[in-house]
C-alpha cells in the first residue's frame, strides 16, 4: 500500500540544510528559546510505511520541517524596563520618564515611529517577504535574570496526496505555544516544544497499526470514514497531552500551558487542543475589503470557571477569585486585569510555600494534580465548510484563512480583533509597501511591550510574549 505521507529520502537539498533535532536529553538544561528551522527525521512520520521497515539507511529521511522563532527580540532591542528602574532613583527624571511612557504613541497607530529590527534586509529578499508564516518571541522582564519561559513552533509534516489532488504537494500543519511557569517552567516548555510533535507522530502511527486509518482519497465521499479519521486525530491529540504530562521530567518544579493547532493537510477540519491560558484564533480574511474576522477562539482554562472550579474543589483544592471577577468586570483592552488562581501547596502541605497558579489545567505542576489540576486537553474541531455556508460563491473565492497561536503575554494587553487585523493585512495585503508577517509580529510584540510597561510602571513587569502565525491552505477532497 502506498503511504499517503511522503518519506523524503533525498538529502534535503530542497530545504535549507539544517541539522536534525537533538534529543531532549541534550537540550534540557538550555535556558535559551529554540531558534531557526530544522528538518524532521523519521520519528516524525505521521503514518508507518512497510517500504522503509526493512531499510537500514533511514537517517536521511526528511518527514518535514519545524520552525522555531528566528530570534528572541530581547537580543535585538534595548530593555525599556531597565531604563525606568534607573529613572526611579532620580525623582524628577523618573517623573519625566513616566510622562514619556504614558504619552508614547501606539506602534499600531498611523505614522508611528516603528522601525523594525527583525526586518533588516528582509525586503531585499522576495522569497522571505512572501512567506505566509512567522514565529517570533520576546523574553519578558521579571526582575533578575529570569529566562524566557515561552517556547513556540510551527511544524510542517510532508504528505503525499497525489490520489487526492493530482500530485500537488501538501503538508500537514501543526502550531504550538508552551508558556512555562514556576522556577523551572522554561525546562517544561522546552521539553514540550521538542517532544510534543514526536509523541503525536508516534500516536498517529500507532493508531494506523491498531485501527487502520482511512486512505486520504476515501475522504472524498465517505462520511463514516471522515468521522473515523476525525476521532482518530482527536484521540491521538488527547493521548499526546496525557503522555507528555506523564513523562515530563521535572515532577514538581515547574509547569506549562500547551496550546496546539493541527490541520492534517486535506479536508476541511482543523483541530485545536488546549490546556491553560494560551490562545489560538482562526481568522477569515476578505481580500477585497482587507478585513479580518475571527471565526474561532479557544476557551482559556481559568480556575473561576464553573466546571473548572467544581473539579478543583471536589478534589480538595482552593480557588481564589479576585473581587473584580466576582463583580463581573470584563476585560478591558490594553489593561491588565486580575485573574483567579488555584492554590497549590508544596509537597509537605506548607501553605506559606504554596504556588498560586493562574490556570486550572497544565502540563507538569505535579503537586497540583492531587487537588484537581489536570493535563487533559479540551479539543475542538472547527470545519471551514460550516463557515462557508454563510457565504455566496463570490465571497468564498474572496476569502482566505489563517491561524494565530500566542501566549497570554500578547493577549493580556491586546485584543484578539486588533491582533487579527494586523496579521491578516501582513499575510494577504499585496501592496508592496506593506510589512512582512514577521515584521507585523514584531510590531505587535513591541506594542504589547509598550502596554505592559504603561500598565506596570510601578513594578516594571512584562510577561514573555510569543506569536505563531500561518496561513491555512485548505485542500478540499470533494
Amino acid at each position: 500500500m502506498t503511504c499517503p505521507f511522503r518519506m523524503h529520502s533525498k538529502s534535503s537539498d530542497e530545504l535549507e540544510r539544517h541539522p536534525l533535532l537533538l534529543p531532549f536529553s541534550d537540550l534540557q538544561t538550555n535556558t535559551t528559546p529554540l531558534t531557526g528551522t530544522h528538518s524532521l527525521g523519521k520519528d516524525y512520520l505521521l503514518q508507518s510505511n512497510s517500504a522503509i521497515a526493512h531499510d537500514s539507511d533511514t537517517h536521511d529521511i526528511v518527514a518535514g520541517t519545524i520552525h522555531f522563532p528566528q530570534v528572541d527580540l530581547s537580543s535585538l532591542l534595548k530593555e525599556e524596563a531597565i531604563e525606568s528602574e534607573y529613572y526611579r532613583e532620580l525623582p524628577i527624571q523618573y517623573s519625566n520618564q513616566e510622562h514619556q511612557i504614558m504619552t508614547q504613541p501606539s506602534y499600531l497607530s498611523d505614522g508611528s515611529d516603528f522601525d523594525p529590527v527583525i526586518g533588516i534586509g528582509i525586503k531585499q529578499h522576495s522569497k522571505i517577504k512572501a512567506v505566509d508564516y512567522a514565529v517570533l518571541t520576546r523574553r519578558g522582564y521579571k526582575m533578575g535574570e529570569v529566562p524566557n519561559q515561552d517556547r513556540s513552533f510551527l511544524a510542517n509534516f510532508f504528505i503525499d496526496t497525489h490520489r487526492v489532488t493530482g500530485g500537488h504537494p501538501h503538508v500537514a500543519l501543526m502550531m504550538g505555544i508552551f508558556d512555562g511557569h514556576g522556577p523551572r517552567g522554561h525546562e517544561v516548555s522546552h521539553y514540550l516544544a521538542i517532544e510534543f510533535p514526536k509523541i503525536f507522530a508516534r500516536n498517529m502511527r500507532r493508531k494506523q497499526n491498531t485501527i487502520p486509518l482511512p486512505k486520504y482519497d476515501s475522504l472524498r465521499n465517505s462520511t463514516p470514514h471522515e468521522h473515523h479519521f476525525t476521532n482518530s486525530i482527536k484521540s491521538a491529540l488527547n493521548e499526546t497531552f496525557i503522555e507528555a504530562d506523564a513523562n515530563e521530567p521535572l515532577k514538581g518544579t515547574g509547569g506549562s500551558t500547551a496550546n496546539v493547532l493541527f490541520y492534517p493537510g486535506v479536508n476541511s477540519t482543523v483541530y485545536i487542543a488546549n490546556v491553560g491560558d494560551s490562545t489560538t484564533l482562526i481568522v477569515s480574511y476578505c481580500k477585497t475589503k482587507r478585513e479580518s474576522t475571527i471565526v474561532y477562539q479557544n476557551r482559556k482554562h481559568k480556575p473561576h470557571m464553573p466546571d473548572e472550579r467544581q473539579r478543583i474543589e471536589n478534589a480538595g483544592g482552593i480557588v481564589r477569585i479576585p473581587q473584580s471577577l466576582l463583580r463581573g468586570y470584563g476585560s478591558i483592552n490594553g489593561s491588565i486585569q486580575e485573574t483567579s488562581r488555584v492554590i497549590i501547596p508544596d509537597k509537605d502541605g506548607n501553605p506559606f510555600r504554596s504556588l498560586a497558579l493562574a490556570m486550572s489545567r497544565s502540563i507538569g505542576d505535579f503537586e497540583g494534580k492531587r487537588i484537581g489540576l489536570t493535563a487533559e486537553p479540551e479539543i475542538d474541531v472547527w470545519d471551514v465548510n460550516d463557515w462557508k455556508r454563510q457565504l455566496d460563491t463570490d465571497q468564498i473565492l474572496d476569502t482566505v484563512f489563517f491561524a494565530i497561536t500566542a501566549s497570554d503575554g500578547l493577549f493580556d494587553v491586546l485584543s484578539p480583533e486588533k491582533v487579527a487585523k494586523y496579521l491578516g493585512q501582513a499575510l494577504f495585503d499585496d501592496r508592496q509597501s506593506h510589512e512582512s508577517p514577521l515584521e507585523a509580529c514584531e510590531r505587535l510584540i513591541r506594542e504589547a511591550s509598550r502596554l505592559w510597561k504603561k500598565e506596570s510602571i510601578g513594578m516594571q513587569y512584562r510577561d514573555d510574549i510569543s506569536i505563531v502565525l500561518s496561513r491555512i491552505n485548505f485542500v478540499e477532497t470533494s
